[in-house]
This record gives C-alpha cells, structure tokens and sequence, in this order.
C-alpha cells in the first residue's frame, strides 16, 4: 500500500490553516490535538504519520507558490515513526465571492518509503486532482459552499474511494456529479531502455502473439515473425526487408516495456565464463537447475518462435512450456550414452565454462554431456539468469602495415596478364575473354583492399567482432584471416 493517507485542507479566515477530511481518520496530527495532547502517543497502533503544524505553511503557502506541485519530507513525530513523502499541488483562486477575496485548498498524499515507492508516477495523480477540484469549485463552489463536519460528506468520501482504489486496483473511475467523473490510473514510470545496437539478438519475454493488433506499427508487423533469439536485429531488417533505423526504434520499443531482452550473437568462436554470482545461484538452487533442464533438453526444443517466459511470481525465465506437468525425472536431458543428466552435471557443464576457451573447445570436452543439450538455450540460460557473461574480443591496430602492396600486386597482374597476351597469336573472341579476366581480378582486387581499409577503421579496441563483423558482413573466420594479412599490418586480439 503505497498511498498512507489522503487529507483535504484550506485556509480558513478565522482559523488559518487546517485540515477537513483526513483518510484514514487521526492518520494526520492536527494543531488542537498537538497542544492538548502536548506530544503524540507512539503506543497506539493508528498513531499519526506527521503533525500538520509543522508543515502547514508549504501546504497552505503565499499565492506564489500555489499552482505548483510541491513535495516535503515532513519530520518524523518519534524514532519509530516511518519516513512519508507529502505530495501536494495547492491552489488559489481569487473572487470577491470569498472572504478576504480568496480561497486557498490543497488535496495532499502521503506516500510511504520513498526509496521503494513510484513517486513519479502519483505525482500525476496530485495534479489532476487538484486541477478537478478546481473546475468544480469555479463551476458550482464545490468545496467552499461544503458545510459537511470533518471527515464526513461528499469530500471525504471522495477521498477515501480514492486511496482504496488506487491501492487495491491502480485506477479509479469515481462520479462526481452528473456532468463530472475522477478517472485516474497509475502508471508505473520505466527506464529508458538500453540502447540497440544492429549486432543485438532480440528475445521475447512474452507471448507476442496473444498481444499483437493489427493496429500496431507497420514495421513492428514486419519485424516480429523473425525475432526468435537468433537473429541479431540487421539480419532481422533484412529479412523483413525494413530500414534498420526503423527496426532499432520497434526493437527498443518492445525493449522499454519489457518484452523484449537483449543478447549477443551465438557462434561456436565465442567465450562464456561464470560470474561471481554463479555459487549463489544455480550452484545452489534446485529449481533453477530443474528450469535449466527443461529448458534445454532438445527432446522439448519448441517448433515455433522461440521466448523467454518471465514469471512474475517467480521472476523466473522458462521456454514456453511449463514444467508442472512433468515428473521430475522426465525433464533431465540424457547423455550420449544414454544415462540422465542431473543438476549437479548442469552445474558442472556451467562451472567448466572459463576464459580463453570457446564453446567449440568446451563442447568437444563434453561431448558426451552434451549429446542430447541444446548448446545455444543453454548459453542463452545462463546469460539471462545472470550467472554467465559473454566475453567479447577486440583489436588493436599497432602499425600501419603496407598499404600498397596489394595495389601494387594487382597492377603487376593486370600487366603480366597483357604481356603474354600481346605475344601470343590470340583469335579475337580469345582476347576479349582475357580482357574480362583481367577486369575481374583487378575489380576483386579493389573489392579487396576496400574492405581492408574498413576493417582497420574499426581496429581501435573500441569495437567488437560482433560489431565489425555485423556492419562488414563477413564471418569471425574471415575478419581474423584477414587480421593475420599483411594489408591490414599488425593487430593485437585482447578479450574483456
């Protein structure tokens, strides 16, 4: 319960300052109970949250603060008082119908913790509430005609079916009147999601099917029948034949309201080791490791787009399909041999996982183990759950290297290759086709050295092979062949 209490308060010409209507009743100290009672009574289990006397000058202020959302920490009453947050938006109005020509009024909201509560998210809730109360009070002197006693009326109960249904439900839907009706909903302020990339692989973490409308964006139409946690999101724009400007922008939409998470590219050249949190988690956890299991094992590999199910109960991540219907014996995936692999042997692949080795050396060592395992699910797993990292690698560029030798290679092909024709009796049809050839090779060299240069703009220990290896378009296999060329000169491979 995130809202610990909603009062109502005005200024009052012969009183000053002072509170109405307060829910829950006694949850706000007033002035006459402080000075008869001379202190609060912390014994009580409703004891008060906060004196009103101590904040009542930021709640009821000059005419140059109101119309402005204010928040306060008010001072706790005693030791055992929690910390609140007031949230309030007072508002003035001016008319000769008041006495002193104005009226001031102030809906406030006690929120509790405020390093655990969305306090952006009721500051909306303050704001047009007051500016309601405002438009009811201009059209038919709502509040200042209210002759109500305190915490009885139309007002307080107002208040109150607004605390119980913002709790209990995040919305309200209260009438007013016949013309006039308090719709609010919280909605729950996201992080600006992470930025994305066109090397990033996109995973579901919902059944995006059961979401889609055909009102959605185009391109996000487009784009949704290849995100299967396999394809990075430029192999996705091609496939959809979209702009990848336009892809990254629906990727990162789905990303911010959290259907989507982002991995690396797979491949049998990349390194995976544990992180530190490894031995409190999987290594310790048994229904962790019975996810894992079923998750992996290839006998329940799913034939359709593949996702990343989180559990909100759990905050568990799982393949689409649950394991309550399986014995537990059943979801263990078997070796080579045909023995069962159980969670100790799951933390044990998970554990033999280190630095310098690839999962192609790690699966030659496991072999066996692994026979009936679906290797990228099982990289994927530990990587989502946040007990395995992704090690990337990058280059350094430490010299120039010879930047003419290819150039200067080409040339002297293309001139050989016409020296022997001029001193052979060719036939005519014979010289064209020589002429072509000679074309091609000089146009495969050009292709050469072009895609050389574009690699060594990306040799500054700030890219990795992922990255290069996405933009260029070539294979890890081919960008380290040509990192150990002479055109590209020297380059240092450093992992992190």
């Amino acid at each position: 319960m995130s809202i610990k209490a909603i009062f109502y308060s005005k200024f009052d010409p012969q009183e000053g300052p002072k509170i109405l209507h307060q829910v829950p009743e006694d949850s706000i100290l007033t002035t006459s109970e402080l000075s008869a009672s001379n202190g609060p009574t912390s014994s009580s289990a409703s004891s008060p949250l906060l004196s009103f006397s101590t904040i009542s000058r930021f709640l009821i202020p000059r005419q140059s603060l109101c119309g402005n959302l204010i928040s306060l920490s008010p001072p706790p009453l005693t030791p055992n008082t929690p910390p609140t947050l007031v949230l309030s938006h007072p508002i003035c109005l001016t008319s000769p119908h008041y006495p002193r020509n104005e009226f001031i009024f102030n809906f406030a909201l006690v929120l509790g913790e405020p390093s655990t509560t969305d306090v952006t998210s009721y500051k909306s809730v303050v704001k047009k509430l007051a500016h309601l109360m405002r438009s009811l009070e201009e059209q038919s002197r709502f509040l200042s005609d209210d002759t109500a006693p305190p915490n009885s009326g139309k007002i307080y109960s107002l208040c109150e079916m607004l605390m119980e249904d913002l709790n209990n439900y995040c919305e309200c839907m209260i009438p007013i009147d016949e013309l006039n009706t308090l719709n609010i909903k919280l909605f729950p302020t996201l992080p600006n999601p992470a930025s994305v990339k066109p090397w990033h692989v996109p995973l579901f973490t919902v059944r995006i099917e059961t979401m889609v409308d055909e009102n959605w964006d185009l391109t996000l139409l487009r784009i949704i029948p290849y995100i299967n946690g396999v394809n990075s999101v430029k192999r996705i724009a091609m496939l959809a034949d979209a702009d990848v400007k336009l892809t990254k922008k629906c990727i990162k939409h789905l990303l911010f309201y959290g259907c989507v998470l982002l991995l690396d590219i797979f491949g049998f050249n990349a390194i995976y080791a544990p992180t530190a949190e490894f031995s409190n988690m999987i290594a310790k956890d048994i229904e962790m490791q019975k996810e894992c299991a079923r998750y992996v094992n290839t006998a329940f590999a799913p034939s359709t787009q593949e996702e990343a199910i989180i559990d909100s109960a759990t905050d568990r991540r799982t393949s689409g399909l649950t394991t309550a219907t399986l014995q537990d014996e059943d979801i263990w995936p078997l070796t080579g041999k045909g023995d069962p692999i159980d969670g100790v042997g799951i933390v044990q692949l998970f554990a033999n996982l280190r630095q310098g080795q690839t999962v192609r050396e790690w699966y030659v060592q496991n072999t066996n183990m692994l026979a009936n395992i679906d290797m990228r699910r099982f990289i994927t797993f530990g990587v989502i759950k946040g007990f395995l990292y992704r090690v990337h690698r990058y280059a350094i560029r430490t010299n120039k290297g010879n930047a003419t030798h290819g150039h200067h290679a080409e040339n002297g092909t293309e001139h050989l290759t016409k020296s022997m024709s001029s001193e052979r009796n060719l036939t005519e049809e014979a010289s064209r086709a020589q002429k072509k050839h000679s074309r091609d090779a000089y146009g495969k060299g050009d292709s050469t050295r072009h895609l050389n240069a574009r690699i060594i703009e990306f040799l500054d220990g700030t890219h990795c092979f992922d990255e290069i290896c996405t933009e260029l378009e070539i294979s890890e296999k081919e960008l380290i062949d040509r990192l150990k060329s002479r055109d590209i000169g020297e380059a240092v491979i450093i992992c992190r």
